[in-house]
């Protein structure tokens, strides 16, 4: 159903919800639907009835907050919601993240409790999605700046204690070189 190039309605919900803390459940369904409207070749489709049914469903998987006042309904991005848009955003083609070496390597190194099995999966998912190579069991490298991302999604999910993030231009020459060498063949894959 949905073609590389089209963006799916999950991902334009999380992408306005991303922009602000809170926004008027009505004002997204109201954006989407004119954005939908202009692009809509089948007039049997009732974008309304779509995007509140999208809106529901990530509710209920808790991508999404609903907060209802007196006067109206606002939507708030969770931190699986966060999550779920740095994955879309990893996965695109076209992200803005520089992939060429600026002369410093990011290291995360990671200790999540067994307790937690379900962010130690979402962390070790998204360093693989951006391309971190794992070096030992919890520490993982890259040569692409993604610190802040890291540095984001460890507050997001209230692991401060966690997950480190170092940026360091300083590795012996053996290490740097057999880094070197992970990353230049792990392009070419």
């Amino acid at each position: 159903m949905k073609s590389k190039s089209k963006i799916s309605l999950q991902e334009l919900v999380l992408r306005m919800l991303a922009k602000k803390r809170a926004c008027k459940h009505e004002d997204i369904v109201e954006d989407i639907e004119v954005l939908l409207s202009e692009k809509a070749t089948d007039r049997k489709v009732k974008p309304k009835y779509v995007v509140n049914r999208t809106i529901k469903k990530m509710i209920e998987d808790e991508m999404i907050d609903q907060y209802d006042t007196e006067q109206s309904s606002f939507l708030s991005l969770t931190s699986s919601g966060r999550q779920k848009l740095r994955n879309i955003k990893l996965s695109s083609n076209n992200h803005l993240i520089s992939t060429t070496w600026d002369g410093y390597w990011r290291m995360v190194i990671v200790d999540i409790p067994e307790s937690r099995k379900k962010d130690q999966d979402a962390i070790r998912y998204i360093l693989k999605k951006a391309q971190f190579v794992q070096l030992k069991g919890s520490v993982w490298i890259s040569p692409y700046p993604l610190e802040h991302m890291m540095i984001n999604m460890k507050a997001d999910m209230g692991l401060e204690e966690e997950i480190m993030v170092l940026v360091t231009n300083k590795l012996d020459p053996m290490t740097e070189q057999l880094l070197m060498d992970k990353f230049a063949t792990k392009k070419e894959d």
